[in-house]
């Protein structure tokens, strides 16, 4: 039996009935009966069931209806397995994710919040290291200070970077390599804001073994006659980055005051930090870091010759200007470093990572390890937030942390000369010892309370409050080609105390 289809009448929009006859002019007899709205026309479904009307009678055979199904039902098979392998295509990405993620809150809350310490015993226990190798860390080149020059100290005061050449034997440079590498396996997490592939971020909080390594006359000596006019220096943060090869950690030019809990306005001179590689980097063979000379006045006007530089205000969110790109890459320099030798430069100074040339890899499968020590003087001033688009930094939520505007040397007690047990940033003309260090390590964390609000600011600041805004913000002014809105954050510094 057939499915006829009526040629008397047909049901409209409206629910009433018209006459096939009068409306279906335009159509054929048989392809009226198809005209099932009755509007005279065929739609694409109309058209489709008179395709199937293969004897052209005006009716569709039961072969054909079942054919049809089965048909459909073929497609409905084929659909699900298209899912089912599109699932199983995409599964290892999505779990990989959701894999990054779980490990990056993780070791976030790890970091911040559980004041897990290790001590040269779990690096001894665990064959990482040896106790002479440790050793060795605490007393570098056997406590001989570093041969420093008077034309350093003026090319650091000039340029604002230099480059301190056999800072460390080979052996040092080996035996800070794994308990650098051992650091990173234990407690980084995978670095989702750059391209670095892991970032352990407050490094020294958690390490007897390094925060006693950067306690000692050799460093902190250097530091203070070259960078800090006589200032003691005092520890801020450290931070481990492991840079592939296949790409620069962070390609864009950036000054790491953002993560200086410090006044802003203030002289070069209250802040500088130590950079390390893992592997020998250069001009050529890229890895490393590329530095802009004299960039560390172009922040404020404090210092003598400083003055705001229009590439400044614009480098901190927005993409540089063609006319500042052009200068950064024709003046940058790319210091030559090996494993035994350090770079200092100013906290104000630009500079960004150099991708490593294709041609010649890593020599470590993970790649190269890049280590920072923020260092600020004396006489440094405390600041909780930084910038008004930036999450503070974390030690700045610290149980144990400075009041705002506090110097940093306001952790000496006046009566013995020595810091403070909790004190969170430490002096380094004083060495610690691995008992003080585990026992003032409760000052150098968070409450679970205070990790979730500074979650929150991060979250608020940078991706609702910066990033939401500056989309919505960008798109209604490119519809209006007008500056008619104005209500992102803005990159510009907190008003210091």
């Amino acid at each position: 039996m057939a499915v006829k289809f009526s040629q008397k009448s047909h049901p409209t929009n409206g629910g009433k009935k018209r006459n096939a006859n009068t409306r279906n002019r335009g159509l054929s007899v048989i392809s009226s009966k198809f005209d099932i709205d009755g509007d005279g026309n065929l739609d694409k479904f109309e058209k489709l069931a008179r395709s199937l009307d293969v004897k052209n009678q005006g009716n569709i055979t039961p072969e054909v209806v079942v054919d049809l199904l089965r048909e459909q039902d073929a497609l409905r098979k084929r659909q699900w397995l298209l899912l089912f392998g599109n699932i199983i295509q995409w599964l290892p990405i999505i779990a990989g994710a959701a894999f990054t993620f779980l490990k990056f809150s993780e070791r976030q809350y790890e970091q911040n919040v559980s004041g897990r310490i290790m001590t040269s015993m779990d690096y001894i226990r665990e064959g990482a290291m040896t106790p002479e190798e440790i050793q060795s860390l605490w007393e570098l080149s056997d406590g001989k200070a570093y041969p420093l020059t008077d034309k350093q100290r003026q090319d650091y005061l000039r340029d604002g970077f230099v480059v301190l050449p056999n800072f460390l034997t080979g052996e040092e440079s080996g035996a800070l390599d794994k308990v650098v590498t051992y650091n990173l396996n234990e407690m980084a997490f995978p670095d989702l804001l750059t391209k670095c592939s892991r970032k352990f971020h407050g490094e020294y909080y958690h390490s007897t073994v390094t925060h006693k390594f950067w306690q000692q006359p050799r460093i902190s000596d250097v530091l203070s006659t070259m960078a800090l006019e006589g200032d003691v220096p005092y520890m801020v943060t450290s931070e481990i980055l492991e840079m592939p090869s296949g790409a620069p950690c962070i390609p864009q030019w950036h000054w790491d005051f953002l993560t200086f809990p410090q006044n802003f306005n203030a002289s070069f001179t209250t802040g500088t930090q130590i950079w390390w590689s893992s592997e020998e980097v250069d001009s050529n063979v890229g890895g490393g870091l590329a530095f802009l000379p004299g960039s560390h006045k172009w922040a404020n006007e404090v210092d003598e010759g400083a003055s705001l530089h229009p590439c400044f205000a614009m480098n901190l969110f927005e993409p540089l200007s063609p006319e500042c790109s052009q200068l950064l890459d024709r003046e940058m320099v790319i210091p030559n470093l090996t494993p035994k030798d350090i770079v200092v430069f100013s906290r104000f100074t630009l500079h960004r990572s150099v991708a490593r040339n294709p041609a010649v890899p890593f020599k470590s499968a993970t790649g190269r390890r890049g280590y920072t020590l923020r260092v600020g003087s004396a006489r440094s001033v405390f600041k909780q937030d930084t910038m008004q688009c930036f999450p503070s930094h974390p030690s700045s939520n610290f149980q144990g942390q400075l009041k705002k505007g506090q110097r940093y040397d306001s952790v000496i007690d006046e009566d013995s000369g020595l810091p403070t047990p909790d004190a969170i940033y430490r002096p380094m003309n004083v060495q610690d010892s691995e008992e003080q260090v585990v026992q003032g390590g409760g000052g150098r964390s968070m409450s679970n309370t205070a990790f979730l609000r500074y979650s929150a600011q991060g979250i608020i600041r940078q991706k609702i409050k910066w990033k939401l805004a500056k989309y919505v913000e960008d798109a209604i002014n490119t519809v209006t080609k007008s500056q008619l809105v104005d209500i992102s954050c803005k990159a510009v510094p907190t008003p210091d105390a």
